[in-house]
């Protein structure tokens, strides 16, 4: 007996073989760290059997970082496996062996494209040091109720030029980097198939070449969504709460980060969307399949995702895990918390966002899960949206539960489709309705395109292709003329269209390239510094041939419609005014300062409807009856010639410059024979004045496109000039050429292009 006890007590003088230790931590990467870079430590641990290492209530990983100012900041560390990426595999499969425009969504993938590879450091923390010189950090490892403290490492970080994480902009309309300078979106979604089957390559290269043309583009901005057949983490495929069998897509989503990073285009990556909570015939029945739901009663409704405690448990823990992972890159725009989610109940009687205590109940969810996620990165904007912008304030009357009214929620998206002819003024007034509803928060329309029926759901209206072989570009006018109306409507970002499997596809699209000519117009000016007010002409009452039915009907149907009796839609706050024109079909949309004032000009002719589209799906033959119903003639969108435009109070009175800038890629503006990518069209710059607190100035040619300069839209800039400035030097005008007397041969219509109608949203 006594021997017995001598050995036990030795036994407890030695380290159990279980012991909680620190094996390894090494600084990961070749380059040395800098401020707002990487920098990574990969970790391995001595740990008895865990059962879950995504569980933070069994085991903790954290790095303590201190500044070399004494601050500390206590970054999370996560689990991380390790993949080698297939460089020999073939191309992925086509649709068909004769179709070369579509990539197959439902094809077996190559099991080698991501090999799970041994993982020598599979804890991981990432952090991006916000200031240069030397710091130092210590790792703190819990499990259960053993902790563990590493030494105290010393690490030096470079100076870099990286402007740092994107915040609010000091006006509380735009958006701004760390060091002040303006931050203004511009791109699109980048979102391609919705199949959910077994992960293949084609959602990496979807996003990856949406990256790549957005940033050749000029553009800078990109919206990725973590769905379940993307990049979500958690899905049908495995248990709640453990995200082993869904690694190889957080290893896509990590170089897609870090290639956003190296292109200097910023990420809003929306963690979650209600396709998985979707239980009806339309939208699909994942939510009877979701690893929450299995942990639930059978008969238990998707509105239980927001409330039932284990499920808000294990999404604070997946949270925990994105933050962790994604939450140190600069290049991460914005978190949003779930896209669309009053789309949950997928329009099942009594479970939708707007029946019972679910408002209460989500925004509570919403507070919930937003404040968790800023307590591992405080640094990063955050989000939440809604498919109809009046569920982002329902109920009206109760601030307490509207959504966007929320204190976590720090900007505002609308998502909204129309095929109404009088868009943009709708468009310019939800701009206006969230800067009076939601004073403070910037607004960007993170979703649109045409949608109005089966037969206008994901259409296009690509013209002839008119460019050089092998340029891959068509004129798409609801991009376009969207692009440039919502970047001057009052807007913190151009808005963002949706149907990107039409923009980056290999038979079609290429209209990533509208961004060039808006980032030109842009650049480096000084409206977004001053105290602007955003202005538009007065909406005609003229309703376009496809607008939606408007009940009741409002006076050329200038609001949305689901404003009408929803909301005030004759607030006058909320209508766009400011300018007038000398002709109905001139619109306009500016920002005014006071000493400039930064627009866009365009023939309302110049629409959709009136240009060569397609609308499907061509089963369905009132659809197909509808295809190219305005054929392409000059005569379908008629010429604005000599249409003057008046800015109504101005502050300033005296010299203005006024130029004029092309808003088409591929033109040529100095009739030189080679094509500009937008720019100033010197010919059109003049001098106007201002009196009694309006400026008028005439505007040139709006013609549909044809031969540069002339175009059926432009951007244009007034800028005040003291009277001691020289006098601006205005080239020649170009008088329109009179028609010649010779007769004119018919002008044969642009021939048809093949165009697939996009499947419907969702």
């Amino acid at each position: 007996m006594r021997f017995l006890l001598v050995l036990l007590f030795s036994l407890l003088l030695l380290p159990a073989a279980w012991a909680l230790q620190i094996r390894e931590v090494r600084q990961l990467g070749t380059t040395a760290p800098a401020r707002y870079q990487k920098l990574e430590l990969g970790l391995a641990l001595d740990t008895p059997p865990l059962r879950n290492p995504y569980d933070p209530a069994e085991i903790t990983v954290w790095a303590e970082f201190v500044s070399p100012q004494d601050s500390v900041y206590r970054v999370p560390g996560f689990w991380y496996q390790d993949f080698k990426r297939c460089t020999t595999c073939l191309p992925f499969p086509r649709a068909s062996a004769t179709d070369t425009c579509l990539y197959c969504t439902t094809c077996p993938e190559n099991p080698k494209y991501l090999a799970r590879v041994a993982t020598r450091l599979p804890w991981r923390v990432r952090f991006a040091p916000p200031t240069a010189g030397r710091w130092s950090y210590r790792i703190v490892v819990n499990h259960n109720d053993s902790a563990v403290f590493g030494p105290r490492t010393f690490v030096d970080v470079a100076t870099s030029t990286n402007p740092g994480h994107v915040g609010k902009h000091r006006n509380g309309r735009n958006f701004a980097f760390a060091d002040g300078r303006l931050f203004f979106p511009l791109g699109m979604n980048v979102t391609g198939t919705w199949v959910l089957t077994d992960y293949n390559r084609l959602p990496y290269r979807d996003a990856r070449v949406g990256i790549s043309r957005i940033a050749d583009s000029g553009g800078n901005f990109v919206r990725i969504l973590m769905t379940h057949a993307h990049f979500g983490i958690e899905g049908p495929d495995g248990p709640a709460g453990r995200y082993d069998v869904r690694q190889n897509r957080a290893y896509d989503l990590d170089e897609l980060l870090e290639y956003a990073a190296q292109r200097k285009v910023y990420v809003q990556l929306t963690l979650m969307t209600p396709d998985e909570l979707f239980n009806s015939d339309e939208f699909g029945r994942a939510w009877p399949q979701h690893p929450y739901r299995k942990l639930m009663a059978n008969d238990t409704g998707p509105e239980s995702f927001f409330t039932d405690s284990v499920s808000r448990q294990l999404l604070r823990q997946r949270i925990r895990y994105i933050m962790a992972r994604w939450g140190y890159s600069p290049a991460l725009f914005a978190a949003e918390l779930m896209g669309e989610v009053d789309g949950f109940g997928g329009g099942t009687k009594d479970r939708q966002y707007w029946d019972g205590d679910n408002p209460r109940n989500i925004r509570r969810w919403t507070d919930e899960m937003i404040g968790h996620a800023r307590s591992f990165a405080p640094h990063h904007l955050y989000t939440i949206s809604t498919a109809h912008s009046f569920s982002g304030l329902y109920p009206q009357q109760d601030t307490a539960v509207a959504l966007y009214t929320s204190p976590q929620v720090d900007f505002v998206q609308d998502h909204f489709y129309s095929s109404d002819l009088n868009v943009e003024h709708q468009r310019a007034f939800l701009a206006r309705r969230a800067a009076k509803l939601f004073p403070g928060k910037p607004y960007q329309l993170a979703e649109f395109g045409l949608v109005q029926n089966a037969c206008w759901s994901g259409v296009s209206n690509f013209t002839a292709k008119r460019y050089p072989p092998g340029l891959l570009f068509h004129d798409l006018n609801e991009l376009h003329n969207t692009l440039w109306s919502s970047s001057l409507n009052g807007s913190g970002g151009a808005a963002l269209y949706w149907w990107a499997n039409q923009v980056f596809g290999l038979c079609y699209g290429g209209q990533y390239h509208y961004l060039r000519p808006l980032q030109k117009f842009l650049a480096g000016d000084s409206i977004f510094s001053q105290p602007y007010e955003p202005i538009a002409s007065q909406c005609p009452g003229v309703v376009g041939p496809k607008d939606a039915k408007h009940t009741p009907t409002t006076p050329g149907n200038c609001v949305p419609v689901w404003a009408v009796s929803k909301e005030a839609a004759d607030d006058p706050d909320l209508l766009p005014s400011g300018a007038t024109t000398s002709d109905a079909a001139l619109e306009v949309f500016a920002l005014r300062g006071p000493a400039r004032v930064v627009g866009w000009v365009h023939n309302r002719h110049n629409y959709w409807y009136k240009l060569p589209h397609s609308s499907g799906p061509s089963s369905v033959a009132e659809c197909a009856d509808l295809n190219d119903n305005q054929p392409t003639t000059r005569d379908s969108v008629p010429a604005l010639i000599g249409k003057q435009v008046t800015i109504l109070n101005m502050k300033r009175a005296g010299r203005y410059r006024l130029e004029f800038y092309s808003t088409y890629p591929f033109y040529d503006l100095t009739r030189d024979g080679k094509d500009e990518q937008g720019g100033i069209i010197k010919e059109f710059t003049t001098e106007v004045r201002a009196a009694d607190g309006k400026l008028t100035f005439t505007v040139p040619p709006l013609r549909p496109l044809d031969k540069g300069p002339y175009a059926p839209d432009y951007g244009f800039k007034a800028i005040w000039l003291p009277e001691s400035a020289p006098p601006t030097v205005a080239p020649k005008t170009i008088a329109p050429k009179a028609p010649a007397k010779a007769k004119t041969p018919v002008r044969k219509p642009a021939t048809k292009q093949p165009v697939r109608s996009a499947p419907r949203k969702r």
